[in-house]
């Protein structure tokens, strides 16, 4: 006679399904200890993988890409800035990344998913794309959802296949030095000082592009102009020759240099930081470019409407889809757009960049205020 009973005959099996059942019941009731979350292990990024492997960036203005990628070519670095994010990138990130995340975590994370995607497509197999390119991103802490973007860009990058990408972050040392030897990516004082400056100019020839293309008179000469001024502080950054104290100091010292590495490097950190603060070099490059912008035919006698962008700091200063292109929109209006600073932003405390804009700008062109 057939019954709609489960016929059991196996003892194990009783056992089996009550201790499931007993597993679910003290799961919905909350009494199992849950499994604590850790940072994944990760792959080191070592000196020896240098010359082979590309370190991606991106998230910036191309002002400030185009000059931080010089900063680490020029400390011997193969690097390459991730496209602008669009439409598809956030789709992407919607695609493999967690829900409910704001719209920056979309485009950002999805832009680099995007990316290792036609990388693959281009005919790169997975795992070399796996071994010959790394991520690298500031990092935080704290409630701000900033502090989860690794793990956000971790989970995407699982999610759509590349699980073991590395993701090197700014803001700790694990994701950067290696387990032994030495590590793949140094904060030297000539790397930290350059990322400084490409930062500060970065900020300041954003300011002054939104200055000066609502009063051109020859319509797309300031995007000419800048666009050739920020290639020659390109070359500077990159071609920049190193303070070494071994090179300049007189022969009856140079041995002693050489032999005592406390001593050197004392000398070398004072001397890079005096470069950094009085040098012709950085001077003289800033005075070229000043010479440039003094090129463009401007009409100050127009009115122009003054638009401040206010708002999260990514979505204030990106140029593509992630603000609808708010910066060109307004200027089609013909407005004069002021837009948050991307190195105060990231720092939270960082100086406004005075000095490399009273370089840059001279008596003709004053950095941008509310009170204009």
């Amino acid at each position: 006679m057939a019954t709609n009973l489960v016929q059991i005959e196996n003892g194990s099996e009783i056992k089996q399904r009550l201790e499931a059942e007993r597993a679910r019941l003290r799961k919905i009731a909350g009494l199992d200890q849950p499994t604590h979350f850790h940072r994944p292990v990760e792959r080191a990024f070592t000196a020896e993988e240098r010359s082979g492997v590309t370190i991606l960036f991106g998230g910036f203005t191309w002002k400030h890409e185009d000059l931080i990628r010089a900063v680490f070519q020029g400390c011997g670095y193969r690097c390459e800035k991730l496209p602008v994010p669009n439409v598809a990138a956030f789709q992407t990130g919607k695609e493999f990344g967690n829900n409910g995340q704001c719209n920056p975590t979309y485009f950002t994370v999805g832009n680099l998913v995007q990316y290792l995607q036609f990388l693959e497509k281009e005919g790169l197999p997975r795992k070399q794309i796996l071994d010959n390119y790394v991520f690298f991103t500031a990092g935080s802490c704290g409630p701000c959802r900033f502090g989860m973007y690794e793990a956000e860009y971790r989970f995407a990058l699982k999610n759509a296949g590349f699980d073991g990408f590395r993701v090197l972050l700014f803001k700790d040392s694990d994701g950067i030095k290696a387990a032994s030897g030495e590590p793949g990516l140094k904060f030297t004082v000539d790397f930290g000082f350059g990322m400084l400056n490409a930062m500060h100019l970065g900020d300041v020839i954003n300011d002054l592009i939104y200055q000066i293309r609502p009063y051109e008179v020859t319509h797309g000469e300031t995007d000419r102009v800048f666009r050739e001024m920020v290639d020659g502080l390109c070359e500077d950054l990159k071609n920049r020759k190193s303070y070494e104290i071994e090179q300049i100091a007189p022969e009856w010292a140079k041995a002693k240099f050489k032999s005592n590495k406390i001593l050197r490097n004392t000398f070398n950190v004072f001397g890079k930081w005096h470069e950094h603060m009085w040098g012709k070099d950085y001077l003289n490059a800033l005075h070229a470019a000043r010479e440039k912008m003094d090129s463009i035919e401007v009409d100050r006698t127009r009115v122009k409407p003054l638009v401040k962008i206010t708002g999260e700091f990514w979505a204030q200063i990106t140029e593509g889809d992630g603000n609808f292109r708010l910066g060109r929109r307004k200027l089609r209006h013909r407005s004069r757009v002021v837009c948050g600073r991307r190195l105060r932003a990231s720092l939270g405390r960082a100086p406004a960049p005075a000095m490399s804009a009273r370089r840059l700008s001279g008596p003709k062109l004053a950095t941008p205020t509310l009170h204009e």
